[in-house]
């Protein structure tokens, strides 16, 4: 048995899209972008497989995320070392196994490019929802739009450095560009309250086929722990799955409350992601 690294070309995208739906809800993040860009390295970043007698057995994106697909074993040190010494990626991301072994491998390989990082998250349970949620929903639940920017972008920002540890414009502006992108594609949905705050959101974000996966569910922090966040969900879900009817997600193994939430909704673990994010 052959095998060999090999770096995608836009004749490739069949064979990527072939392998990728081997695990759809696993590789949603990647499947989503080939989907829209195709292997184009200018939208998405450089995509290498490796294979086994002309078979890919796993893949790599090196992009602003470095994203991992499938597990092969012999492919973690290819991958580390066509990744190299210089880092150009924010986080790291695929099932638990793949990122954990490529993020092992550079660390040790390159300590001072790949070792210095904002926080490891080793195992995230994926799960998915493919039926109404079993709640009521919150009724006040609707699509945020353009007007609703200032106080969904400060959510946001808020959502993402309680996750995170550090503030999403610590590499440059072009978080609110992210944020306003979200409302163009129509893919938050939230409560807003009478004074026009936005008191809760979610969004979606890779989507591909039937397939969508939910996103950056936040509550205001002076409303937590008053029943807000399921009901709330249970309505944001109602309407996203009747664009999208299989939503996913992945969520910190240390957050029981939030699996609890999700289990409510009737979410079930279907494996388990990891992040490194730098």
């Amino acid at each position: 048995m052959t095998s060999r690294l090999r770096t995608l070309g836009a004749a490739d995208r069949d064979a990527a899209l072939s392998f990728l739906a081997k695990r759809p809800v696993e590789n949603l993040f990647l499947t989503s972008k080939v989907g829209a860009y195709g292997i184009d390295r200018r939208r998405l970043g450089v995509v290498h497989a490796f294979e086994r007698d002309g078979e890919i057995t796993s893949l790599l994106l090196d992009g602003g995320t470095v994203f991992v697909a499938g597990f092969d074993p012999d492919a973690l040190p290819a991958f580390v070392a066509e990744l190299g010494p210089l880092r150009r990626c924010t986080s790291i991301l695929g099932p638990a196994i793949s990122v954990l072994g490529l993020f092992v491998g550079l660390s040790e390989r390159w300590p001072g490019a790949w070792g210095s990082i904002s926080n490891v998250r080793r195992r995230q349970p994926l799960m998915v929802l493919d039926a109404p949620p079993a709640v009521e929903p919150d009724p006040r639940v609707r699509l945020l739009t353009h007007s609703d920017f200032p106080s969904y972008l400060e959510a946001s920002v808020s959502m993402y450095t309680d996750e995170i540890g550090s503030s999403p414009f610590k590499y440059g502006p072009g978080y609110d560009r992210f944020v306003t992108e979200r409302l163009r594609q129509r893919d938050a949905y939230g409560i807003v309250d009478d004074d026009g705050r936005v008191i809760f959101k979610a969004d979606l974000g890779p989507k591909h086929g039937n397939q969508a996966q939910l996103q950056g569910v936040w509550v205001a922090p002076d409303l937590r722990g008053r029943g807000l966040s399921v009901p709330a969900l249970a309505g944001m879900l109602r309407l996203a799955m009747e664009r999208y009817p299989v939503i996913s997600l992945y969520v910190n193994d240390f957050n029981a409350p939030a699996i609890a939430s999700y289990e409510r909704l009737g979410f079930v673990e279907v494996g388990a992601l990891a992040t490194v994010h730098y």
